[in-house]
């Protein structure tokens, strides 16, 4: 049974890492104070990720699909490898874009389909974040709708499907299960060191608590409700210092 990634992978995964050490093609990531520091070297990279978790998903202990080429490319060496394309996502298969910065597209890995029009993706991002998890929903028939920095450059190609996989949709029980487990993981997961004093400088100063029970969730995503208040928090020290040097 096919099991959705909604966490980054333990230092040191083999579909993750670049050959001879691992079984990734991929060039290395390019950020050096990311993942690739915590033994995923080809992270963050977006084909770096769609290569491995492609590989992963089917079992085999190496990265036989895909390999190392630019995002926009992924549809062509798919055709010359044999593998199937589709327009409509499926889970354990590869999402594609053209378009974008430089042209070099971009691919996501689909870890959910609910009904027709919604899809939950693993991805990662050259010049962002090593590993994210987006709700894309279709929308113009681009899927780039949930994902806050895809614009209208990209271009959706289709979805390479994995030869291991059926297609099974989620149903929303299964997807809530999924993102509930996803959410409570980040919400315990502990602030990394550097983070440290800038969270308790938010915390001693009242511009940025954390939930109503007083959990700051360093690794949580901020809602619109709590932006506010973060907001509010930080003009009211910036008035109460005002007041201090008039």
């Amino acid at each position: 049974m096919f099991t959705p990634c909604i966490k980054i992978p333990e230092a040191g995964n083999p579909y993750y890492n670049k050959a001879p050490k691992g079984y990734n093609p991929c060039i290395l990531g390019n950020n050096d104070h990311g993942q690739r520091g915590k033994g995923l070297n080809v992270l963050p990279n977006c084909v770096g990720w769609a290569t491995g978790r492609f590989a992963e998903i089917i079992g085999e202990p190496r990265c036989e699909y895909l390999g190392n080429t630019n995002a926009c490319n992924y549809i062509s060496t798919a055709r010359k490898q044999g593998l199937k394309i589709s327009k409509a996502p499926q889970a354990g298969g590869v999402m594609v874009w053209s378009g974008g910065p430089g042209g070099y597209g971009h691919v996501a890995v689909v870890e959910a389909t609910i009904g027709t029009d919604t899809v939950v993706t693993s991805e990662s991002e050259y010049y962002g974040a090593a590993f994210v998890v987006y709700t894309r929903r279709k929308s113009g028939g681009n899927w780039r709708q949930g994902c806050y920095w895809m614009d209208s450059t990209y271009k959706y190609l289709g979805c390479i499907l994995n030869p291991s996989q059926k297609e099974e949709p989620v149903t929303y029980e299964q997807f809530k299960s999924f993102m509930d487990r996803y959410l409570a993981e980040l919400a315990a997961k502990p602030a990394d060191a550097w983070a440290e004093p800038a969270i308790e400088f938010c915390k001693e100063n009242g511009i940025m608590v954390g939930d109503a029970d007083g959990n700051f969730r360093p690794q949580s995503s901020v809602k619109r409700e709590e932006l506010a208040a973060t907001l509010r928090g930080i003009f009211t020290l910036l008035l109460d210092l005002l007041k201090r040097v008039s």
